[in-house]
């Protein structure tokens, strides 16, 4: 099939999703009222959330959306720690330096997704640790919902949801994954976690934050080692992350990052012998 007739079928595809997928969205997501609710409701226990970003040459318009999307959560006891890997510090994000809630680092070279995501990690003062990409963003009950489940599940270090697609600058939703709860069989299959995850802090010293072996599939080998040794794990079953479509995304294209295919069957490879080493300690 040629490209052309590729675009023409999922432009329809899309569409067709986009109408019904909106029918999906009006019937289960909170509407104002139940949003100004989350505002004004208080937890018995209000950790922080460290939002944890690498950048790299982010593309303003993402930025900016990134970082609203934040400011619009339901609540509001969250940091944004961001380590920028970018070729050159960008005008733009002279509008956070005076922000409390943001921490920011200019690295001055590209160190890789692994050592850049660490770079922010150290930036970090959270109770819980939540990975975004550059360019995505959360609905505004994203981190209501997190803490919400943390407090009805504190023994629970590791948390993660369902997830959504926005296509590129138009933030039309569509393709959304409704994932199981934890199963190292399925998990084994795909990396089917993904987005979102939130991990305790205790548990992402344990395992050291990222590893650069593993670049492309980073998150990955982060997710099971975490969920080796997690106390438990929580599905939340609510869409709380817009993974972008654009060009250069693994979302849109398989092909974009073939070095990223190696990454993951080593990082189950090297899960497997963890798992051979414990049982036979």
């Amino acid at each position: 099939m040629s490209s052309y007739l590729k675009k023409i079928k999922n432009i329809f595809f899309y569409q067709k999703e986009k109408r019904s997928y909106k029918r999906w969205i009006n019937k289960n997501e909170p509407d104002k009222l139940e949003l100004e609710y989350q505002r004004k409701h208080s937890f018995s226990y209000n950790p922080k959330i460290s939002i944890i970003v690498p950048m790299y040459n982010t593309k303003e318009i993402y930025f900016k959306q990134l970082v609203e999307s934040l400011k619009k959560q339901t609540y509001n006891n969250w940091e944004l720690c961001i380590a920028d890997g970018s070729d050159e510090k960008q005008p733009y994000l002279e509008d956070i330096k005076n922000d409390e809630k943001i921490k920011y680092i200019y690295i001055g070279e590209n160190k890789g997704i692994s050592e850049n995501t660490n770079k922010a990690i150290a930036l970090a003062t959270g109770d819980y640790y939540g990975f975004l990409d550059h360019d995505d963003i959360l609905p505004e009950f994203s981190l209501y919902e997190v803490v919400k489940e943390i407090n009805e599940n504190r023994d629970a270090d590791f948390f993660y949801s369902d997830e959504d697609k926005i296509i590129d600058m138009k933030n039309c939703r569509v393709d959304p994954h409704f994932k199981p709860d934890f199963s190292i069989d399925t998990l084994l299959s795909y990396n089917y976690i993904c987005h979102f995850t939130i991990i305790k802090k205790e548990l992402l010293k344990k395992i050291e934050g990222f590893k650069k072996e593993y670049d492309g599939s980073q998150d990955y080998d982060l997710i099971l080692r975490a969920t080796e040794i997690a106390q438990k794990i929580i599905h939340i079953p609510k869409i709380l992350y817009h993974w972008r479509i654009n060009e250069n995304s693994v979302a849109a294209n398989k092909e974009v990052k073939p070095y990223a295919y190696e990454a993951g069957r080593r990082a189950i490879q090297d899960h497997l012998e963890r798992k051979r080493n414990y049982s036979n300690s």
